[in-house]
């Protein structure tokens, strides 16, 4: 394959500034705001204010995705209709005005809900772009034409942005070795950056067909297209309904409801179906195609009996554990399916557009309202709470907190109003406004949330409490008399070489330390019995806290190890642990830790 030259992607990359002004942008914000994320070091200083600011920049990642999108299935729109500039225009700030209204609005990296309109206007936005300039009565085939030169595009600049990493990743290796130029994974995450966020959304934008009249008339099927749809597509779908049609007669045989896998499967089957068909729609029209018709009634009449197997799936999750988030898109799947098999096993007219323009709508109706995702799976766990809180059956006891902490995390402890005559709003708010990590918060939240409600876990779900412990000089470890240090990395195994002494620090399996100095001698750290003894301390208040959620401090004795080795000292010190205590002999404690290694000539 060849690489597009360099002149020839100057005159692509003007085109799209000139035709796709505003997507140029915001692909020029999303591309910065990526390799700005990359650059940013989370845990270093000022860690607190540099989180804030990643969730800052992938939202500007994300809102950009959404302007892109949705800007450009106007402007192909606008230009569909022959708009004059003004209007275009007045559309296109319109358009720019709500997407930075959605900036402001959302808040995608605390808040579940906003995470999932984001994801569904997205996809939404994605199926605007296919049909937006065929939106007026008739016109299958330049919508299929349309969208033909679009998945081709995409697929060549996929291909064509592999192809360009892949070289630049290899020169960028080729330049660390030969050149002893120090080249960090950074720089081949911003590489990568460049291209998928830069790179490619260009190329693509590039190849966008500006005469929709000539698509109309267009009667062009690509051979290699025709061979992948046939021999792979079609094939693979096969196979799915092999395997989904014997397991719904094994469930007839033995009257046992389906397993939640069956629905992925069957969600599959029918994403492969559709678009084989969509693939190979112009075809039915031809001389001796015939059988793409009879495949394409085959298809639908099979979907039958696959839909009422899914909404079996998807009543035995809801029956029990009611609506949330994820049942919601798959009940909304279910229904769609339905509604689309209906119309194409007894419509005459056969209307592929109707695919894509009826899954947007639907889409759209679930990111907000009263019939959205979020609200209705609220609604829905609302009213189950309300009926466990009042029961006494030791399965609805079991089934509590549970449901409090999905309500907590998914929509916020304000969600809990009706429960309580605390004011949980104001509640939240304060802990939000605490300088503390994300994480921290929601457990306060969840803990605020058991409290209110009187919830106790404890003897129901084994306990699972964060701890953090804090040497006595963490901040400012003393290292007088010691030559040399060495930083360890507690995810890490590490192997150095140190005066011909090879060091080799292990994580055994029970996340303990061992410390191979030389050929015999060794430290053996036992980080778990330390972390469960410090928790024990904890508990019986003997350790001094600091006012962070569960940190406590430990004397720098307690963490201080040390071995001599050939005229050295090591000394092994540990600065912080933190992990999660679990109160379930199946499960283990897991924690990290920040270490160092200090040596020091005798």
């Amino acid at each position: 394959m060849k690489l597009p030259s360099i002149q020839h992607l100057y005159k692509d990359l003007l085109t799209v500034v000139k035709r796709f002004p505003l997507q140029f942008v915001f692909i020029i914000v999303a591309t910065v705001c990526w390799t700005y994320y990359i650059h940013l070091d989370r845990y270093g200083a000022d860690s607190l204010l540099n989180a804030a600011l990643h969730k800052i920049l992938i939202k500007a990642i994300l809102i950009s995705n959404l302007g892109l999108t949705l800007t450009l299935a106007l402007d192909l729109l606008a230009e569909k209709k022959a708009y004059k500039p003004g209007k275009k225009w007045l559309i296109r700030i319109f358009t720019v005005l709500s997407c930075l209204s959605l900036f402001f609005l959302l808040d995608p990296a605390d808040n579940f809900a906003d995470q999932l309109r984001i994801a569904l206007m997205a996809f939404a936005f994605h199926l605007f772009v296919a049909f937006s300039p065929f939106m007026d009565k008739g016109q299958i085939n330049g919508f299929w034409q349309f969208n033909k030169v679009l998945f081709l595009r995409f697929l060549t600049a996929a291909l064509y942005s592999i192809v360009l990493y892949g070289g630049l990743a290899i020169a960028l290796v080729a330049i660390d070795g030969l050149f002893n130029v120090a080249i960090y994974w950074k720089t081949y995450m911003i590489v990568f950056a460049i291209i998928v966020a830069g790179f490619s959304p260009v190329f693509f934008l590039a190849g966008i067909p500006t005469n929709f009249e000539q698509l109309e008339k267009e009667a062009a099927y690509p051979k290699g297209l025709k061979i992948f749809t046939q021999f792979v597509l079609i094939p693979l779908m096969t196979i799915y309904l092999a395997i989904l049609l014997f397991y719904e007669i094994k469930i007839m045989i033995s009257w046992s409801l389906p397993k939640g896998l069956v629905s992925s499967l069957i969600i599959g089957y029918a994403v492969f179906g559709i678009l084989s068909l969509l693939l190979i729609y112009p075809m039915k029209e031809q001389e001796g195609n015939s059988w793409i018709k009879l495949f394409s009634r085959f298809f639908y009449s099979m979907l039958i009996p696959l839909i009422i197997l899914l909404l079996l799936a998807v009543w035995k999750r809801v029956e029990p554990y009611g609506i949330t988030e994820s049942r919601y898109i798959l009940i909304l799947i279910a229904l769609w399916l339905t509604c689309i098999t209906v119309y194409f096993l007894f419509s005459k007219r056969q209307n592929i557009k109707l695919i894509p323009i009826s899954l947007a709508i639907l889409t759209m109706l679930a990111v907000y309202g009263p019939q959205s995702a979020s609200a209705v799976s609220k609604y829905a766990q609302i009213t189950r709470l309300k009926k466990i809180l009042s029961s006494q059956k030791a399965e609805d006891l079991k089934e509590k907190p549970s449901v409090v902490k999905y309500l907590v995390s998914k929509h916020g402890l304000s969600a809990l109003q009706p429960f309580t005559s605390k004011n949980l709003t104001h509640i939240e708010n304060v802990i939000d406004s605490r300088d503390d990590y994300q994480y921290v918060k929601d457990k306060i939240k969840v803990d605020t949330a058991f409290s209110t409600l009187k919830i106790n876990d404890k003897d129901i779900y084994p306990a699972d409490t964060q701890y953090t412990f804090l040497s006595t000089d963490h901040d400012f470890p003393a290292i007088s008399g010691f030559d040399y240090l060495l930083d360890i990395n507690s995810y890490e195994n590490t192997e150095k070489v140190f005066n011909g002494i090879q060091i080799k620090i292990d994580r055994t399996n029970d996340k303990d330390l061992i410390i191979n100095l030389g050929d015999t001698a060794k430290l053996a750290i036992k980080l778990t019995k330390i972390f469960e003894e410090s928790v024990e301390l904890a508990k019986a208040k003997k350790l001094k806290s600091t006012k962070n959620y569960n940190e406590f401090l430990l004397p720098a004795n307690k963490l201080t190890f040390s071995k001599i080795v050939k005229n050295y000292q090591f000394t092994y010190t540990i600065g912080q642990i933190r992990g999660y205590k679990t109160g379930s002999s199946l499960q283990k404690n897991w924690f990290d830790i920040e270490a160092h290694l200090l040596i020091k000539k005798l």
